[in-house]
């Protein structure tokens, strides 16, 4: 009886209150308990087929590295490796968007598979230590309530066994990176975090973990802190790559 009158609730709400699709807005199916219909859905992929085998950005002629990262260029980069489970498109988009914006932290619990078959598929991955969530500013933590990159990691720590640690601190509360230039961003970002656990990381593999990567100053800034800390090795892993 139980079980029936929950049905009865729960068909009721979809009626009065249908989930929608993230992404295109359609009406989502009673037992659909997704966050994107079956079309968006099949337009998530992952970045390539051709990447740069450093910082992942698609390339369009093929090759192994984009011009800024290659030759002598790579050695002037603290961020060993970067790769992203999801392109930047329309639905990856909406997700990220839900996350960091909507709450919808739930939203975590299916990146983060994705972000895990990313991890397994770059073997340089398997040597990491510790989970570095990439931290946000203290007064917009106060605001949204989370740090949405601590959420992907943590979700990853269930499935990998490799533990989060809180190694980066945000001191400066940046104006956001979404209109700025390349050159803006890396400025923007220039000192805006300081290692709080320096002994906990010395020698170690770290994995950075954001949820979006667009021209990776704020990973490279991160990693930058990190090696002067004595951090060993330090790779990054999105959730999507814009």
């Amino acid at each position: 009886m139980k079980k029936f009158l929950i049905k009865i609730k729960n068909i009721v709400l979809h009626l009065l209150f249908p989930r929608t699709c993230f992404c295109c807005g359609i009406d989502l199916p009673l037992e659909d308990r997704g966050f994107l219909c079956k079309d968006c859905l099949k337009k998530l992929k992952k970045p390539g087929p051709f990447i740069c085998q450093r910082c992942g950005i698609t390339l369009k002629d093929g090759g192994a590295h984009c011009f800024n990262c290659r030759g002598s260029k790579a050695k002037h980069f603290k961020c060993s490796l970067i790769r992203s489970a999801l392109d930047f498109n329309e639905p990856s988009r909406a997700l990220i968007h839900g996350l960091k914006y909507e709450k919808y932290t739930n939203i975590a619990k299916f990146l983060a598979p994705l972000m895990q078959k990313t991890l397994i598929e770059n073997p340089d991955f398997l040597e990491a230590e510790y989970f570095v969530p990439v931290p946000i500013h203290k007064k917009r933590l106060k605001q949204r309530g989370f740090n949405q990159s601590e959420i992907l990691a943590k979700e990853l720590s269930i499935l990998t066994s490799i533990p989060v640690l809180n190694a980066l601190t945000r001191i400066k509360n940046t104006k956001s990176q979404t209109k700025l230039t390349k050159k803006e961003r890396a400025e923007n970002i220039k000192e805006a975090f300081i290692c709080s656990c320096p002994k906990e990381i010395k020698k170690k593999a770290i994995i950075l973990i954001d949820d979006v990567c667009t021209t990776g100053a704020t990973i490279e800034e991160c990693a930058k802190v990190l090696k002067k800390a004595g951090a060993r090795e330090v790779y990054a892993l999105c959730a999507t790559k814009e």
